[in-house]
């Protein structure tokens, strides 16, 4: 037993390290849908939204209406446009047509790159994210010892 000493506490700080990993991994993603959960407490009180007005104020209907007036003046503008540019279709489905150069859809994006200097942009970008990756790692290990 005494020899295997060394090769438990290795198996202990290996099985340590990665139980601290799979917590940061599942608060990590836990915050990523529900979003930050720091300073949130246990016995943390409630707060009650306050009562809002049912009826909308002077300002707010003097704003919806200048909405509206905008919107007609929009929808004028369209149909003035679509007259002058002799375009047939009503201005609604004008917006709609594809534009000139773009790119059919399953037909490949031509790059002047060559492979080699795409592999290595690839694999820096992914060299890049790993060493920031690891970095927070350890930062997260860290301050999760602290609390």
């Amino acid at each position: 037993m005494k020899r295997n000493a060394l090769k438990w506490t290795v198996i202990g700080g290996a099985l340590a390290v990665i139980i601290l990993y799979g917590i940061d991994m599942s608060s990590a993603g836990i915050e990523r849908i529900y979003g930050p959960m720091e300073g949130v407490d246990e016995y943390a009180e409630t707060v009650e939204p306050e009562p809002s007005a049912d009826a909308p104020t002077d300002f707010v209907r003097a704003q919806q209406q200048k909405i509206a007036q905008l919107e007609k003046e929009l929808a004028e503008v369209k149909r003035l446009t679509a007259l002058a540019g002799g375009s047939d279709l009503p201005p609604e489905q004008s917006g709609s047509l594809p534009e000139e150069n773009e790119r059919l859809p399953g037909v490949p994006l031509e790059v002047d790159q060559p492979a080699v200097n795409r592999i290595a942009d690839s694999t820096s970008g992914l060299l890049q994210s790993m060493s920031s990756e690891g970095i927070r790692f350890v930062v997260s290990i860290f301050d999760g010892l602290t609390k």
